[in-house]
Parts: C-alpha cells; sequence; structure tokens
C-alpha cells in the first residue's frame, strides 16, 4: 500500500465520546472484529461499509467489505463522486482467502485495501487502491486508478436496536446483529492520487444470516449540529422493521418515519426526492424534505436466490429541514418494483 497524505488525525467536528456513551446501546470494542459464523446459513453475512461525503455535496465515496464464508467469496464495493462524475468497482467473487478477516486486508489482482480498527469503536483508518470504471460525464466508459486514504473518528454511539430474533436473520446459538455510527473523516479520496478530503459520514458492521430477497431503504443526513440515520426493511411474511437514531447531544432511537419519498427507477440524476418526518423515543421529530444530487446503481442480482433484477440505488442527496442547518448524506435503496 503506498503512503498517503492523509494527516495523524481526523476533523475535529466534535469531541469523542467516552466508552459509557459509545457503548451505551450493548456493542463492544471486541464486535469492532469477525464474530463466530453459522455453517449451517449459506448466506452468513459479515459486512463493514463506510460513507463519507462534504458539506458541499461535491465529494462523496462509499466502500463495503462484504464476507460470506459459507460460500468463500467477499464483496468488494466501491464508488467515488466529485464533481458530477462518479467511479464504480464491483468485486463480488474475491475468494475468501484473498482477504485477511482480522486486519479486513487484501492485495490482489490490483486491488488492495486495509481498515485499521484497533483504536475499536472510537477511530479508524481506511486505506484502499485499485482500478474503477467512470459511470458517467466525459470520460464514461474509461477505467482509472483510484486512491483512498480516510482517517475517521466517531461522532456518537454505536447505535444497534439489539441481537436479531428476525425469522430467517438470526441463528441458533450464533448470534446476529449490527450497528451504525457517525464519524467525522480527514485524508484524500478520488482518482489517481485521490483529492483533499474533509467532511461527515456514517459507518456500518453487520453479521448474521442475510437472505438478501428483501426490500429496504437506508438513510443518513449530518450536518453541523446533528446527524441522523435510519432504514425500513420489509421482509416478505413480517411487519416492516423501523430503525435509526437521532445524535445531537446524545444518541437517542427513532421509533416512528413517516416518508413520503418518490421513486424515479428509470433516472439516476433525480432518482428519489420528497418529505419526511422522524419521531425519537423523547417526543421529539425532525422534518423536511430530500433532494438527489446524484445516483449510481449496483448489480446485486447475484446476491438474490435464485438471482434476479433489483433496483439497488446509492444517492448523494441534500436534506433541507423545516427547520435548521440543511445536510447532505446518502439515500441506499433496494426495490424489486412491478414484479
Amino acid at each position: 500500500m503506498a503512503n498517503s497524505t492523509a494527516s495523524n488525525n481526523a476533523v475535529p467536528d466534535r469531541a469523542i465520546p467516552d466508552m459509557a456513551e459509545l457503548t451505551k446501546f450493548g456493542i463492544q470494542a471486541a464486535d469492532e472484529g469477525p464474530h463466530p459464523h453459522s455453517p449451517e446459513h449459506l448466506w452468513w453475512n459479515e459486512s463493514w461499509f463506510l460513507d463519507w461525503f462534504n458539506a458541499e455535496g461535491s465529494q462523496a465515496g462509499h466502500m463495503r467489505i462484504g464476507l460470506h464464508p459459507n460460500q468463500d467469496r467477499a464483496f468488494i464495493w466501491i464508488t467515488l463522486y466529485a464533481d458530477g462524475e462518479w467511479m464504480l468497482l464491483e468485486e463480488p467473487r474475491l475468494p475468501m482467502d484473498s482477504v485477511d478477516t482480522d486486519r479486513l486486508a487484501c492485495d490482489s489482482w490490483g486491488l488492495s485495501f486495509e481498515w485499521d480498527r484497533s483504536d475499536a469503536l472510537r477511530s479508524g483508518r481506511l486505506r484502499a487502491e485499485g482500478h474503477g470504471r467512470i459511470m458517467t460525464g466525459p470520460r464514461a466508459g474509461m477505467t482509472a486508478p483510484f486512491t483512498i486514504d480516510l482517517r475517521y473518528e466517531a461522532a456518537g454511539a454505536a447505535h444497534s436496536t439489539g441481537p436479531s430474533d428476525v425469522p430467517g436473520h438470526s441463528a441458533q446459538g450464533y448470534v446476529a446483529n449490527r450497528f451504525e455510527q457517525p464519524v467525522s473523516l480527514e485524508g484524500v479520496a478520488g482518482l489517481g492520487d485521490g483529492q483533499a478530503f474533509t467532511g461527515r459520514g456514517e459507518r456500518d458492521h453487520s453479521w448474521g444470516p442475510r437472505p438478501w430477497d428483501m426490500e429496504w431503504l437506508f438513510v443518513v443526513v449530518g450536518a453541523g449540529d446533528y446527524r441522523m440515520q435510519w432504514a425500513l426493511v420489509d421482509i416478505p411474511g413480517l411487519d416492516r422493521i423501523t430503525a435509526g437514531y437521532v445524535l445531537r447531544d446524545t444518541t437517542t432511537d427513532i421509533t416512528e418515519v413517516d416518508c413520503g419519498f418518490v421513486y424515479r427507477d428509470d433516472d439516476l440524476d433525480d432518482p428519489v426526492h420528497g418529505p419526511f418526518t422522524v419521531t425519537t423515543a423523547d417526543g421529539s421529530t425532525i422534518g423536511g424534505r430530500m433532494e438527489s444530487i446524484a445516483g449510481i446503481e449496483f448489480d446485486i442480482s447475484h446476491c438474490f436466490d435464485p438471482p434476479r433484477t433489483s433496483s439497488y440505488r446509492r444517492t448523494l442527496v441534500r436534506f433541507v429541514p423545516d427547520e435548521g442547518e440543511p445536510a447532505i448524506g446518502w439515500i441506499e435503496r433496494n426495490s424489486f418494483g412491478s414484479e
């Protein structure tokens, strides 16, 4: 891995919370690492992702490392966005033995990455180099090298709703869980040697059986005085699952989401927009309108059993609240449309 110009410390967006706050939802430092997996579940998944975006919405990125040990394959997804141009790398068929699962590191066939999480729940560093395909703009269709070297610091608690007991998404004798955590970032990310980056983001770690044949909506936004993440999950035969948090002085559960989004599956320039309101456990609300900045689509047909087409989008968005400071963020959505 080449050296980078990333600084020694991430953005001092807010002080790193103490361990009591970081672990208030039951996630512990040991949960940074890989977990025991059930050999009985073909779709057992353990994954880590990191999102980032600057305050203007002109730079953003996403990297996901997904491990499916019972399929002997790893999924690596990377997107980079800068000033209207998207780059995409999709590598869903890496053999498991090409990834050092303890270090979350790989150096094979022109793709290298390493995710240092040794300062558990508090800070870390993600580095990656490789080649991806430019998807939009005058260079669309071309491949180009990229560099990512980002340090992050925790801005809030590792949020979790606790171990899963959802049918098909839990395993007898094994813990299935996940956490989301807001972060502040600094470093470089982009094509070539990368461009200087300062901003905010979100990270996720998930482990357990993960049948992908479901629809979901994942939203994260962040501005100066607040962070917010929420998800709506529709699993066939079960009631809708709603989860998320709002971070101001402390992190509070979201208990209800009233979402009026409009989706345009034939449009990547404006794939989603519309109003929403969230209600938190303390009874407070945040509402406003979401606007698309730009979107990109992943091929996850191989994730379904049997394989089939879906609309799996990540969209860089701007949230304009009814009150307070506008925020930048991401929407991730998987939909089977009218199938």
